[in-house]
């Protein structure tokens, strides 16, 4: 049994909710990924918090909450005009190591042993020669590797990540190490990281973006997408790639080691912009298209409901109703 609640604004009143001391709450850089954590290993909570049910709040917005951050203070990340996004060429060629030679691999085995994860439509990549704009729903902790270690040898994708996971101690120096791109501060450092991200398209290479903004796990629908990957898409004349991710229930011996749903992926078709249409309409078209083609796989490939999400409103009714 988990519960997983991200909609609270206040941040002292969350943690007394939980019984979460300071102390504990240190360990992690947002009250957000403490639940998870501290839920999932609190028996004695689990037993007395809706003990038949796996529970998931649903954020009272379509992106969810932000609270405070209750970590200790450290060097926050600061991404503005002068952020380098390109490092010198000392750092390139560790990132290149890394990342191939490393990163891949063990992203590999932990996805195929640890994860379960089976790939559907990897040939629908081999005609894609230059760059390409990958977009995924967002609803596990790593599915970002899924971008990189699942795409062909050699090609490079880069993730696009907010900027507080950098701040996340060791955590961040890996993303750094891994080539992951922060997004931006301010409006002045927007162009700085645009002119990335076309840099990157016309070396061939990938960007992975989440369009769904925040993380809800395991979740199993998908959520309205955002406009801003599409733009990127359109304006560099790139195609878009839709992956969709779908939880399957363990079943047979390996739900006796590992309870949790393994992943399948589904790369869909390809997903050109009209260049005949207006940027606006054709980046909106470019999304509409997207989600059309993602919501198609998840009407074709249910996926297995492993948390049950409900809304605030009616989390208050089960509160007050007699257990």
């Amino acid at each position: 049994m988990s519960v997983i609640i991200n909609d609270y604004h206040d941040t002292r009143s969350l943690c007394l909710y939980f019984n979460i001391s300071a102390k504990q709450c240190q360990t992690f850089n947002n009250v957000f990924d403490n639940l998870i954590k501290f839920v999932i290993l609190n028996k004695d909570m689990q037993k007395n918090i809706f003990p038949k049910e796996k529970i998931a709040i649903m954020p009272s917005t379509p992106d969810g909450v932000v609270v405070k951050n209750v970590t200790k203070k450290h060097n926050k990340l600061v991404v503005d005009d002068k952020y380098k996004y390109q490092k010198n060429w000392f750092v390139r060629s560790f990132q290149f190591i890394f990342y191939h030679f490393i990163a891949k691999p063990v992203f590999f085995l932990y996805g195929k042993i640890g994860l379960g994860i089976k790939v559907h439509g990897k040939k629908k990549l081999k005609n894609i020669k230059g760059g390409a704009i990958t977009v995924s729903n967002h609803v596990h902790c790593v599915d970002f590797m899924i971008a990189a270690a699942f795409v062909k040898r050699f090609r490079r994708s880069h993730i696009v990540s907010q900027k507080q996971n950098f701040d996340v101690p060791y955590v961040g120096k890996l993303m750094t190490a891994f080539g992951v791109m922060p997004l931006p501060d301010t409006v002045k450092a927007s162009m700085n990281f645009y002119s990335q991200i076309t840099t990157y398209l016309k070396k061939n290479r990938f960007v992975h973006i989440f369009p769904e903004g925040s993380m809800w796990p395991y979740y199993n629908k998908l959520r309205p997408l955002k406009s801003g990957a599409f733009h990127f898409a359109s304006k560099n004349n790139v195609p878009v790639i839709p992956y969709v991710i779908v939880f399957r229930q363990t079943k047979g011996l390996r739900r006796i080691v590992k309870k949790r749903p393994k992943l399948g992926v589904y790369i869909c078709d390809p997903i050109y912009p009209d260049l005949t249409k207006g940027i606006r309409e054709r980046n909106d078209e470019l999304r509409d298209r997207t989600q059309e083609a993602m919501q198609k796989v998840l009407d074709e490939h249910p996926s297995y409901e492993y948390y049950h999400y409900i809304t605030r409103e009616e989390y208050e009714i089960m509160k007050k109703s007699p257990q």
